[in-house]
Order: C-alpha cells, then structure tokens, then sequence
C-alpha cells in the first residue's frame, strides 16, 4: 500500500463536474485536486458573499471588476496602499476575516508586499 496519491488518469479520473447546491454555478475539472480546490474556492467565495450587505457586494465587484480587468492597476493599488501605510496616514489594517477555508487568497506579509485595508 502506497501513502502518496495518485493523480490523473493513474486514479481514474477523466474529469468531474461540481455544481453548487446554492447557485447553480459549475466548474469541470480533469484532477481530483483541482476539484478539490474548484469546491474550496468557491465555499469560500460563498462565505464572503454572505458576509456582505447589498450595498457592500455591489462596491466589491465593481472593484473586482476594475482591477481583475487590469492586473498592473491591482499591484500599483496595493503599492500605493503600502506606501499610504508606511507614511502614516492614520489609517489601520482590518484583521483577516474568521471562517474562511484554506484556499482564499491571503495577503502577502513579506516586507515587498505587506497589504493593508483602511477602515471604513
């Protein structure tokens, strides 16, 4: 018996659907850890989703609108937000909120790329 898994078509897997239960959205996927992650990732956008108020999700897509159609735009945000940190403008970071899984994306703590949120 080996300890090390398998992946591709040495386990069996051609390809799996997920479909979400709450919103109908579908991801199909050609391993069994991108399924895993595919099924994570979306957990926890579900997660943050609900955490917001109407008002809340609508700004938040359209910034994620607004950088994600742009990646440069999102490093010079967060360098211009590292920069805003470091001449102290007063303003502090918000802590990561709690219950979310493993595979969001955290933010970067090395010195090169420390990240920050202003309180609203």
């Amino acid at each position: 018996m080996t300890t090390e898994p398998t992946t591709g078509a040495a386990s069996g897997w051609d390809q799996a659907t997920y479909r979400c239960g709450r919103c109908g959205a579908e991801s199909t996927v050609t391993t069994e850890e991108a399924y895993l992650k595919a099924v994570g990732v979306h957990t926890d956008a579900h997660a943050v989703w609900d955490r917001l108020n109407p008002t809340e999700r609508d700004g938040l897509v359209s910034i994620l609108r607004t950088i994600l159609s742009a990646p440069a735009l999102g490093f010079e945000v967060l360098a211009l937000a590292d920069r805003q940190q470091h001449a102290g403008d007063g303003t502090q970071p918000l802590p990561p909120p709690a219950g979310l899984g493993k595979n969001t994306p955290q933010p970067d703590s090395s010195p090169s790329n420390a990240t920050a949120r202003a309180t609203e």
